[in-house]
């Protein structure tokens, strides 16, 4: 085997459109390929072009644009481009141009068909992609990053569909028999009731289809996703970052190996997340498996442009110069002390806002419908003690006497105020706060006790949120529980939990690459150094070939 065909080798193994084919296929596979080169502003191909095959990339990016010149995606290392060849379709239906200077090795049609015709597990590799991509396109995804792809899409096995639908189409059988049966006596509400207990299983039926459909599992370039839900009841997406991921697995049973459907178990560190009852799961479990990979693959090598930048600063400046800058950029300019605010300004600055950010922390409350359980007992005390008030003022209530009746009502309108007051308070001081490097759980109760627990953002493995119930669902509030090792956080009865875990996983991501960031520049200013000091020393005369020993005065004292 040449150095070029184990390059691609390498390559295809980090591809999870192969994932499915063992080593030797993959070995077979590498010799088809043609490695093709191409200058940065270059089109590899044009929309309406004939299709000859696929490519994959080996480095650089590419972009692919619409017949109006939009940009599309933007594609990178171990990446396909060129998927008309896959669909057997005739002509590009995209533009594909070069961002950078690109190598691609390229696959003809004619290998292609060949590995559809000999290879099924590369068929239904392809086939799982297809739907995951059409599955992708139909369903949107709002709370995804900017930049964030998705992988692999997947639902449960179809016969799950079908299971569910069986309950209202028997239960339909059962009250149409019914109605037949007393049609002779009364035909009419007979007739009713048969279109009411038709409209009733209709409905029941369109319930399950929209729950199985609303439960699906997702791969992405970051995290891996699970969202379930069922209609007006329940509401829950758990998800980890891709680093959390240790090993999958396979789980069937017999009546799996019947209908065709199995378990695949992603194992974290937390524990399992279940793409359950799933068609093609071994090759799911390979594709997640390539994705992962692909996911920890690092560039060992610094960027060339970058390396060469911090040589330059660092032979044309002073060592100490160049770190002061770059740490100053790195980590920005200090921040001011916070402006002093009084009561007032403190209190009616968010009055009953459940979100609002400030000096880029984020601080979350409970939803408003918990305020308004809180406060329900005491308005209504206090709204009553008004009433009294005014009744005694009015000479309207005279069945009690008027200077102690006022003196009671005005000590109800004092007492329920304060416990207007408390409650308003401690819904105020439960506060959720996501800063730029950790997420605080803060509880603070009036005049008592207060307590406060945080953690780093980088410990964090997983995040989940539910909504259980039929109010939480209609008001859309919830609670987010944010694994750290053995502990959990829990966000409990927030406004938009799914906002509220979108927020924690991006400031996650931006985190994790500033703290990359820093470590990149520290590694860039260590190669520079050690360049500058080889310079030194060769300036000096004190580099010597390798293999030569030094020469030195031979010193009489022993060793210390």
């Amino acid at each position: 085997m040449n150095e070029e065909t184990q390059t691609i080798l390498t390559l295809l193994r980090e591809v999870p459109l192969f994932s499915g084919l063992s080593i030797e296929e993959l070995e077979g596979l590498s010799e088809a390929f043609v490695m093709v080169e191409l200058p940065k502003g270059e089109t590899l191909y044009d929309a309406r072009e004939a299709t000859d095959g696929l490519f994959v990339i080996d480095s650089g990016q590419l972009e692919l644009l619409d017949e109006d010149g939009t940009r599309l995606d933007v594609l990178k290392h171990a990446e396909i481009i060129g998927n008309e060849a896959l669909n057997y379709l005739p002509t590009r239906q995209k533009t594909a141009i070069a961002l950078t200077d690109v190598q691609v090795y390229f696959l003809p049609n004619k290998e292609i068909q060949a590995l559809y015709a000999g290879a099924p597990a590369f068929k239904q590799t392809a086939s799982v992609l297809f739907n995951s991509a059409r599955l992708a396109s139909n369903i949107p995804m709002a709370w995804l990053e900017p930049g964030e792809k998705i992988h692999l899409m997947a639902r449960k096995h179809p016969v799950f569909l079908l299971f569910r639908s069986i309950p209202p189409i028997l239960a339909f059988g059962a009250i149409w028999f019914l109605m037949v049966f007393l049609s002779s006596d009364q035909p009419f509400w007979s007739l009713a009731g048969l279109v009411a207990g038709f409209l009733f299983c209709l409905l029941w039926l369109i319930w399950n289809i929209n729950n199985w459909a609303n439960d699906f599992y997702l791969i992405t370039s970051r995290r891996m996703v699970w969202v379930e839900h069922v209609t007006g009841f329940y509401d829950s997406r758990q998800e980890a970052p891709l680093s959390t991921l240790i090993s999958v697995g396979i789980k069937t049973t017999q009546l799996g190996v019947f209908l065709g459907y199995s378990d695949v178990l992603v194992r974290t560190y937390i524990g399992d997340i279940r793409f359950e009852r799933v068609a093609h799961a071994r090759t799911i479990g390979k594709l997640i498996e390539t994705n992962w990979a692909r996911g920890k693959r690092t560039d060992l090598e610094l960027d060339a442009r970058e390396i060469r930048k911090a040589l330059r600063q660092k032979f044309g400046k002073e060592a100490e110069d160049i770190t002061a800058k770059d740490l100053q950029a790195e980590l920005g300019s200090v921040q001011s002390a916070p402006k002093e605010v009084n009561f007032f300004e403190w209190l009616f600055s968010d009055f009953v806002r459940v979100r609002h950010e400030v000096g880029g922390t984020i601080t979350y409350r409970k939803h408003w419908l918990i305020l308004l359980n809180k406060i329900f007992l005491p308005l209504l005390v206090l709204f009553l003690s008004i009433g009294f008030v005014v009744g005694i003022i009015t000479r309207n209530l005279t069945q009690l006497d008027y200077t102690m009746g006022l003196v009671a009502g005005y000590f109800l309108v004092f007492l329920a105020a304060g416990a207007l007051a408390y409650q308003y308070v401690d819904w105020r001081n439960d506060l959720f706060q996501l800063t730029a490097n950790q997420v605080i759980d803060l509880d603070r109760k009036p005049f008592g006790r207060e307590s406060r627990r945080s953690a780093p953002l980088e410990n964090i493995l997983s995040i989940e949120y539910e909504r259980r119930g039929i109010i939480p669902m209609l008001f859309n509030y919830g609670t987010v529980y944010i694994t750290i090792g053995n502990t959990q956080l829990t966000f409990n009865d927030i406004y938009q939990p799914s906002v509220v875990q979108q927020d924690i996983f991006t400031r996650m991501g931006k985190h994790a690459q500033e703290r990359d960031e820093r470590n990149t520049m520290l590694e860039r200013e260590r190669v520079a150094q050690w360049f500058k000091v080889f310079q030194e020393e060769a300036e000096h005369g004190l580099t010597m070939p390798l293999g030569s020993e030094p020469t030195r005065p031979i010193s009489m004292e022993p060793p210390k």
